[in-house]
């Protein structure tokens, strides 16, 4: 397949620009969330249970927030997200340790606040896309969102290291603040797109599941993706504190490792086709499973690096290549457009809810992250993607979009 080269329309990039600016912030403070909420609350359990809480409930701000999306508008939903995401900022910043105790409101402010933004961020990605080729937007996007996660947690890391005790926390913390104001202001940037349909069609599902088993097949692809999903998102970060103890050397460890995931990211977006998606799939899922072995011999420097260069290089593959997948197979749907809000909440419930198996399973393990249960989780959680990846796309192997 040749990838013909479109200019990006103006809408395109201040989508992009917004969303960039949205993962900086993100990574500034988010990055290191997990190491604030470890070092104040002093149990790796504890985070276990807030971390399941947070993406619980992060498809209740999915189904909220797709309803507003679909009744209203997208940008809608991103600017209640936003106001969400100030608020939980504002919560950290004045509560000080006192989060502790109201850990579930925090995980439910930050649930519904993540929720609602990637309800309306993955719409409006999917609409300004609309005319390219989603392949290439997604890797030019790909490129530019790792790039500014890489700069983020650099600049977190100086302004933690660089203080006494936990104030560092809190500058990050008010730099993130300050950065969505100003997605916000990006946002009114954006112009509103008529909706011809604005009835909510989530009852539909089961209609365009018989109507189409593939996508329904993803869908349950997406619910086992999470088990490894919710062990990347946050496990990395920990790992890295529990090998380094400072958060200045963690920043400039996961620069490192977004190095690779840019480098990836970019030969995708160069080379990638959608026929040999499952492919891409299958082999950067064993992968990570064959890389977890690595952590069999324990936690060391060495072969936390090496794991975690190996999570950076295969994980965002996997990913681009599902969700270009994925909306390939929306665009099929009897009801095509009209059923793609409904298709992005649908995913990513399914996403959070898996995220939190591999949360629960691992709690009765979690008085060390140097755990043998660790490496396991990670084995098994890249293997049962793997292998789900197989029985998806088994009998349309040789199928082309």
């Amino acid at each position: 397949m040749v990838i013909r080269k479109e200019r990006m329309p103006r809408e395109a990039a201040l989508a992009l620009a917004m969303h960039g600016l949205f993962i900086f912030g993100s990574s500034v403070s988010l990055t290191f969330f997990n190491i604030y909420f470890l070092r104040l609350s002093e149990s790796f359990a504890l985070n276990l249970i807030y971390n399941a809480l947070f993406y619980a409930l992060t498809p209740l701000g999915f189904w909220i927030g797709g309803w507003f999306a679909k009744r209203y508008d997208r940008l809608h939903t991103l600017r209640i997200s936003l106001i969400l995401h100030m608020m939980f900022f504002v919560l950290i910043l004045t509560l000080g340790d006192g989060i502790i105790e109201v850990y579930g409101a925090i995980a439910l402010c930050q649930g519904l606040a993540v929720g609602f933004y990637w309800a309306g961020i993955l719409v409006l990605l999917y609409d300004v896309s609309a005319k390219m080729n989603r392949v290439r937007y997604v890797g030019i996007s790909t490129v530019m969102l790792t790039g500014a996660g890489l700069i983020g947690p650099l600049a977190g890391g100086w302004l933690i290291g660089g203080s006494a005790r936990l104030t560092g926390y809190l500058y990050a913390f008010g730099l993130t603040l300050a950065v969505f104001a100003a997605v916000f202001a990006i946002s009114l940037f954006i112009g509103k797109l008529p909706s011809r349909r604005r009835r909510y069609l989530l009852g539909l599902t089961g209609a365009m599941a018989r109507r189409n088993p593939q996508w329904a097949k993803l869908l349950g692809l997406w619910f086992c993706t999470g088990f490894l999903e919710g062990l990347t998102l946050f496990i990395p970060a920990l790992l890295l504190y529990e090998v380094f103890e400072r958060e200045n050397v963690v920043s400039v460890a996961l620069a490192a490792t977004s190095l690779v995931s840019v480098a990836s990211s970019f030969y995708m977006s160069r080379k990638g086709t959608m026929e040999r998606a499952p492919v891409y799939m299958g082999v950067c899922s064993f992968g990570i499973a064959l890389g977890a072995l690595l952590l069999s011999g324990g936690t060391g420097t060495v072969q936390a690096l090496v794991f975690l260069i190996v999570v950076a290089c295969l994980n965002p593959v996997y990913h681009n290549t599902f969700i270009s997948r994925f909306f390939a197979e929306t665009d099929k749907l009897p009801l095509k457009g009209a059923f793609r809000i409904e298709s992005v909440v649908l995913y990513e419930s399914l996403l959070n809810f898996g995220r939190v198996v591999p949360l629960v399973v691992l709690l009765p393990f979690a008085d060390s992250l140097r755990a043998e249960a660790l490496w396991i989780a990670f084995a098994c959680a890249g293997a049962l993607q793997g292998a789900a990846v197989w029985l998806t796309f088994r009998k349309t192997k040789h199928s082309t979009n």
